[in-house]
């Protein structure tokens, strides 16, 4: 009997101290829904501009790692990108591609059509800082970010990004 008294005690003890332990508000950087996307540096896009992706915390953001060598990279590329501006959804989209030359890059984005101000080509160590960081050797991918930078979902397609813009 005494030692169920201990026992009932401790376990008291026990829930009232794990009760009154808040979690950490701090979420953890990662790769996948839930983390907060690692912050991308020193983009810069064609006419010299550079930013960093937590510049656009405040905002939805799709951001989308592509090339034009892949063809179903570049086709979602153009895709999201219409889809976006034609629906004026409230969300920046941030590409970043990994085309080896910067002319192929460039003449690509010119017949493309779509809005220069927020495609970025990631050059030497930055591209290959990213394309290890986003395990993209593993193919191209895409994230949805909220407003404070956390994965809402990735790997997206434009039909899967129309429809939860609908939805929110």
């Amino acid at each position: 009997m005494k030692y169920l008294k201990y026992a009932l005690i401790m376990g008291v003890a026990l829930i009232s101290l794990s009760s009154n332990t808040s979690r950490t508000s701090r979420l953890s950087e990662g790769i996948y829904p839930g983390n907060l996307l690692p912050d991308i540096k020193n983009l810069e896009n064609v006419s010299g501009t550079k930013m960093n992706l937590s510049d656009l915390r405040g905002q939805k953001v799709l951001i989308n790692f592509w090339a034009a060598y892949d063809a179903y990279s570049h086709k979602e590329n153009v895709l999201f990108s219409h889809i976006i501006e034609n629906k004026q959804y409230p969300l920046q989209m941030v590409s970043v591609s990994f085309d080896k030359s910067e002319s192929v890059y460039e003449r690509t984005l010119a017949m493309d059509k779509i809005d220069k101000e927020y495609q970025f080509l990631a050059k030497d160590n930055i591209s290959s800082d990213l394309f290890n960081l986003y395990q993209l050797d593993r193919g191209f991918k895409n994230y949805l970010l909220d407003e404070n930078g956390v994965i809402i979902a990735m790997n997206l397609s434009p039909k899967d990004l129309d429809l939860l813009m609908k939805k929110n």
